[in-house]
């Protein structure tokens, strides 16, 4: 947090200096130099009804001396023309009478709009200017060459927010003829220069500046240490550019020096500079270095006593620092430290600055309680922000006596306490408190002592804080902000709490408690956000209908069965983020959606929605994330998805829709989670996602896709980011594509050092969607709801592959779970899935493996599930590291197979065929296989009912259903139907170690 409030301090020095020719003299106004004010006036347009100085231009006051923004000199020749704030409006060409005033010395035109118009060349015309402001006045383009003739200058200021640049000339030449300036203001200028090409021609043809402001300029490079030539500045500004490297050692040298701003420079960086301790820096009073990336510790500032403003705020300092840092710094004002990682215990004596306002420690690591602040009631503390350390115990009490206090968050910490929410009376200037996401006990109602009013309000978080009842706010007039999730607060919404701020409540969040109803009547007032999800909002009640301002509306995870409002989308037209999943809706999705037009986010998921898509979903533009999921949705999927879409997550898994996969879908270059499992689509594999290099999760399962997955003429980079692949139970065919693997970089990447998830991010809006998936690991679905971006997944299972396992899997070094169970795979199991060391899961059970098991798979120590059952392996079962813990069920099925695992000794193996020997038969024999599988099927039931009567035999129950799967699983195998029938024995239970 930053008050600007501190920043006219430093200026009113400047000002005053800047101002010193403008003082008015009196002296009568020569008539040609009214002759061109007049003229001035008739040619610039301006709002006169804004206008203060302007409009009182007129031909009955002869003398022009006396008019609102003129200065005159002895001779009354024009000396001084302020028209800044007038409210002109347009452009100014050279043509215009002010560059005849040719007397001028002082000319301010700051905060106009000149519509983006050039700079004249005119200004060439007035050689006598000591003082230019052209600050924020609406100029654009290239600034003209010029105005470098102006050689008397003094101060020249420059300042925009629109797009003046000055690149030619460039710096060297605008600034040779320019030795006489001591301020120079170019924020926001584009410069686009590199710390030589923009530190020398300062430092070379500016000696005398004192004040240099170069704020949003577009600078980058190091910071050159030939500004260090410059001893006079004692104003640097130099805050938002792409500076990068370490601090000159001695910018912290100078004697001069007031104002130091080098903030928001991401790449600023290394350990900050020792102060000098030698009586230099002294007249340091605004300090700001925030937002870099400035490490080590926290520098000492004794010498600078005359500090009132430092903000080091968004870096990466650490470690404790002195109880003595800041002791005899009677004037500061504003300390922020926030964003740090500082350490250790808060220092007491920060409290006891005598002009202490505003002090943010946020987000740090201090620990320890809270210490108590000496004389309290005498503080002028208006702000404390303790957010986000590991403060634990009481909140002192002597925080109930800051009376100027206006801002206390103490939220995220480890408070502990039991507090009475009418103490806060005493805090009668409070407008925000946050006591959110502690460990702390708050119990509304109880005795007022009616001796303090209660504070009114703007901001209220009370989240997660154990309350168990609405808090008495119904008086509040002002409050714009409200979060009491995470409590547990039941019942029904009171109908009052909609009247809460008397109209500026924007944003209500009662979500995660055990609400149940909404009181009736209830009107919802215009609010941005409002949040119920995850509540017992329950029965037949309708859904709330947000007003039309809202911008974000959270209904999930509550126990409403109506069915959407049919006018629903005239309700959230502005809305950018709409979830009503995880409910029982029923009914369709009304077309009325369609005039949602701001929609980011749409989330109806597991409901039970039914009837076709609206197209105008799938044609929608702005849709970041549309997630339909696990509904009743019905009808072709169709639609063009349009050239400019920005869909990063589509969901729609767990539906009955049908036709194909629209090519359109390769339009959606963002696209980082399409889920279509779980419906009825009938189409080839998607080749065309070509152009979705953004793809890391793709999800096909249960389908009637078909045919190969080889997509000819893709590029070699194709999916690189994929991270999971999820097509099994489909009808897909062929052999598995050995290239098709080495495209898929994400899963041969060593895992990433920082864990991520997968999410949808809003910029400007701070608001995060969680993409959601289900995925089989280890036999068993699970709902991943975050996606870790270091899980990877490969589940080919339950189709009709054939052919060899691809070498290359191997290469996929950071995989974590493969499936290529019920397929018609044959040949070995490659050695090379050894180098697989992230592996967790591996499942190549009901195939038509043969050979040995790899030693080499003893070495993927991170194995924790392993099904190879039912494939034609012989040997040895491998030894060492965790394969000795599996179960028998991970190697059952294969009848060569020997070893502990299995309890059987390989000395009894026999060099034969095993019993049920793999044959092809020729299509002429296809009878005699329907008569052996007839037979075998009654000689399973037969076999019933010759031991049934030991059922009562655990021991034999056991051991006849043992045989029995065995049977019927190689049954449906050698009939072609293992792939369709082989979900029981794969996922019965997770195959993992004893």
């Amino acid at each position: 947090m930053r008050n600007s409030a501190f920043i006219p301090i430093f200026n009113i020095t400047i000002i005053t200096i800047c101002c010193v020719s403008i003082v008015p003299i009196n002296a009568q106004c020569l008539e040609d130099q009214r002759s061109l004010l007049l003229q001035l006036k008739n040619t610039l347009k301006f709002y006169s009804s804004s206008s203060t100085k302007l409009v009182q231009w007129n031909h009955h006051n002869k003398d022009c001396c006396l008019w609102e923004g003129i200065t005159c000199s002895k001779a009354g020749h024009v000396t001084g023309l302020d028209l800044s704030g007038e409210f002109i409006y347009g452009g100014i060409d050279n043509s215009s009478s002010l560059f005849s005033l040719r007397f001028l010395q002082s000319l301010n035109l700051a905060y106009n709009d000149f519509d983006s118009a050039q700079i004249p060349s005119a200004f060439i015309n007035l050689t006598s200017l000591t003082y230019l402001n052209l600050a924020n006045s609406g100029f654009g383009g290239q600034i003209p060459i010029e105005l470098s003739q102006l050689t008397r200058l003094v101060t020249l200021d420059l300042s925009t927010f629109l797009s003046l640049k000055l690149e030619n000339p460039n710096l060297n030449m605008f600034f040779q003829n320019l030795t006489q300036l001591t301020e120079l203001y170019l924020d926001g200028v584009e410069i686009s220069a590199q710390g030589y090409d923009w530190g020398q021609p300062i430092s070379s043809w500016l000696p005398n500046l004192r004040v240099l402001s170069l704020s949003n300029c577009n600078l980058s490079g190091p910071i050159d240490s030939s500004l260090l030539k410059l001893q006079f500045l004692s104003v640097i500004r130099l805050n938002g550019n792409y500076l990068h490297g370490a601090l000159p050692g001695k910018i912290f040298h100078s004697q001069t020096l007031q104002i130091l701003d080098l903030s928001g420079n991401a790449e600023l960086n290394g350990s900050l500079p020792e102060f000098p301790q030698n009586g230099k820096l002294t007249q340091l009073a605004y300090l700001d270095l925030s937002v870099n990336m400035f490490t080590g510790a926290m520098p000492w500032l004794q010498m600078s006593k005359n500090l009132t403003y430092i903000d080091l705020s968004h870096n990466n300092l650490s470690g404790p620092f002195s109880f003595t840092q800041f002791e005899g710094f009677v004037n500061l004002a504003y300390i922020n430290l926030g964003y740090n990682s500082f350490t250790g215990r808060i220092p007491s004596s920060l409290f006891g600055l005598p002009s202490l306002k505003q002090l943010l420690l946020s987000n740090n690591h201090f620990d320890g309680s809270p210490p108590e602040i000496p004389n309290a009631s005498s503080s002028m503390l208006e702000t404390l922000d303790l957010e986000g350390n590991k403060l634990e115990g009481e909140i002192p009490s002597s925080f109930l006596d800051l009376k100027s206090l206006n801002f206390l968050s103490l939220s995220s910490n480890n408070l502990n306490s039991t507090i009475q929410l009418e103490n806060v009376q005493k805090l009668v200037n409070l407008t925000t408190l946050d006591l959110s996401f502690n460990n702390l006990s708050i119990e509304t109602g109880g005795n007022h002592s009616g001796l303090y009013p209660f504070p009114q309000f703007t901001y209220l978080n009370l989240a997660s804080c154990k309350l168990r009842n609405f808090p008495d706010i119904k008086n509040q007039t002002k409050m714009s902000y409200l979060d009491l999730s995470d409590n547990q607060i039941g019942g029904e919404i009171p109908n009052w709490i909609w009247k809460v701020g008397h109209g500026s409540l924007m944003s209500l969040n009662l979500s995660h408690n055990f609400l149940e109803n909404l009181q009736e009547p209830y009107l919802i007032p215009d609010l941005h956000v409002l949040d119920l999800h995850s509540n017992h909002l329950r029965g037949k009640l309708r859904l709330p209908l947000p007003h039309s301002t809202a911008t974000y509306v959270d209904f999930s995870s509550n126990y409403f069965v109506s069915s959407i409002p049919i006018g629903i989308g005239n309700n959230i037209r502005s809305t950018y983020l709409f979830s009503v999943a995880n409910n029982n809706l029923t009914g369709t999705i009304p077309i009325s959606i369609c005039n949602a037009s701001y929609l980011d986010i749409l989330d109806m998921s597991n409901n039970s929605l039914s009837g076709p898509i609206p197209l105008c979903l799938i044609e929608r533009i702005a849709l970041g994330v549309l997630d339909l999921g696990k509904n009743r949705l019905s009808g072709i999927l169709s639609g063009t998805f349009s050239e400019n879409c920005r869909l990063q997550t589509l969901d729609l898994r767990d539906n009955q829709l049908q036709g194909k996969v629209p090519e359109s879908i390769s339009n959606c270059t963002s696209l980082e989670v399409l889920n279509l499992g779980n419906n009825q689509i009938n189409d080839t594999f998607p080749c065309f996602l070509n152009n979705s290099t953004n793809l890391r999760v793709l999800i096909l399962r249960s389908n009637m896709f078909h045919g190969g997955i080889k997509c000819p003429g893709v590029s070699k980079s194709w999916l690189p980011n994929l991270q999971i692949i999820d097509i099994a139970s489909n009808n897909f065919s062929g052999a598995l594509i050995p290239q098709n693997f080495l495209k898929w970089k994400a899963m041969m990447d060593d895992p990433e050092p920082k864990v991520k998830h997968l999410q949808f991010y809003i910029p400007f809006r701070n608001v995060y969607y969680q993409d959601t998936v289900t995925v089989r690991n280890k036999g068993l679905e699970m709902d991943l709801v975050k996606i870790l971006t270091v899980f990877t997944v490969i589940d080919f299972s339950m189709n009709n592959f054939d052919g060899n396992i691809p070498e290359t899997i191997g290469e996929l070094k950071s995989l974590y779970v493969l499936n290529l169970s019920c397929n018609a795979l044959t040949g070995s199991i490659p050695s090379s899935l050894g180098n697989l060391k992230q592996l967790g899961s591996l499942d190549l059970s009901v195939n038509k493996l043969i050979g040995k098991i790899p030693q080499e798979l003893t070495s993927i120590t991170f194995l924790s599930a392993l099904n190879l059952s039912y494939n034609k392996l012989i040997g040895k079962i491998p030894s060492g590291n965790q394969f000795t813990t599996f179960a028998e069920t991970s190697f059952e099925g294969n009848e060569g197979l020997c070893g502990l695992q299995l309890n059987k000794s390989c000395s009894d193996i026999a060099e034969t065929v095993p019993m049920f020997k793999d044959k092809h038969p020729h299509p002429e024999d296809g009878k005699k296989w329907e008569f052996l599988s007839a037979a075998s099927v009654g000689y399973v039931v037969g076999l019933g009912f010759v031991i049934g009567p030991l059922f009562f035999c655990e021991r034999w129950s056991k051991w006849y259903w043992k045989h029995i799967d065995r049977v019927v699983l190689w049954i449906v195998n050698q009939k072609g139907y293992g792939s369709r029938n082989c979900k029981r024995k794969a996922y019965k239970k997770p195959i993992q170690r004893r």
